[in-house]
């Protein structure tokens, strides 16, 4: 169990799995079992906990990795699973509980099947208020699984070309304007914002190796990215006191009554 914990904990600190082996003396191959088994067993912990959960502010977002190759690098006869990888992250903006997430392509099935699962997870008579950005997929999922029971924004964002001696192809976009738009329902507009799952998308690439742009990090292999993700989420809901809250979101949320740490997340795995 040390040893696991050691592994763990190096990978969800922002090591690569090459860097963890070289720290721990564990092969690589053991560590990306050890990987597959935690993150399928934390995917678990996180459907049995967040449940029936009760946000006021709902944020949704899409954050881009890709698996094994770049989308404009896939040739004819390549598995389908490369290219690009997203992942779909819905935040409570009060409790800082991330309440669902998938890992998939940015099409209209991912859309689906990730409202889909954050519809499971909210109390079905409690309304809240949520916000995406302008991916129009989300109008049709939102419709389809939570109907006229909420109030539906979606934040639109202008973007243009960063001023700067970078060249283009590195230069980061930059935000012209953002545009609140009210889907359905009766949003509160000063309330629309993707402010707080935009941050959480930073811890996400901060602490997974596999999010690091530019770096030889990056997944080789789709369900090595999926328990990865798990594994983060249920760290980040569990585990990670978060510095505003001076709790971990799960605390704040009134789902666990602790603080856990990676021990006590894995044993609840393995049970």
């Amino acid at each position: 169990m040390s040893k696991a914990v050691q592994v763990v904990t190096l990978l969800i600190e922002g090591m690569s799995v090459r860097a963890v082996s070289r720290i721990t003396g564990v092969h690589k191959t053991t560590i990306l079992a050890l990987l597959l088994t935690v993150g399928q067993k934390c995917e678990r912990v996180f459907d049995r906990i967040v449940r029936d959960a009760r946000p006021r502010f709902v944020q949704a977002d899409e954050l881009w990795s890709f698996v094994h190759t770049k989308e404009a690098h896939i040739g004819i006869g390549d598995p389908k699973e490369w290219g690009d990888a997203y992942t779909f992250m819905a935040l409570d903006s009060e409790t800082k509980l991330i309440l669902s997430y998938h890992v998939g392509k940015r099409d209209g099935a991912s859309a689906l099947a990730f409202v889909r699962d954050l519809s499971e997870r909210i109390d079905p008579m409690w309304r809240c208020q949520i916000t995406t950005d302008g991916f129009k997929p989300y109008i049709n999922a939102i419709e389809e699984y939570f109907g006229a029971n909420v109030d539906y924004a979606q934040l639109l964002k202008i973007y243009g070309k960063a001023k700067g001696e970078a060249p283009d192809w590195y230069a980061p976009t930059m935000v012209l304007d953002a545009i609140p738009v009210s889907v359905s329902g009766n949003p509160r507009i000063e309330r629309i914002s993707t402010s707080y799952v935009e941050r959480a998308n930073l811890s996400v690439r901060t602490h997974l190796r596999r999010f690091t742009r530019l770096s030889l990090g990056f997944s080789k292999k789709l369900e090595n990215l999926k328990a990865t993700v798990s594994l983060f989420m249920a760290f980040y809901n569990f585990v990670r006191v978060h510095q505003t809250l001076r709790v971990t979101p799960a605390m704040q949320a009134r789902l666990t009554d602790h603080i856990w740490d990676i021990q006590e997340l894995l044993t609840w795995a393995s049970e």
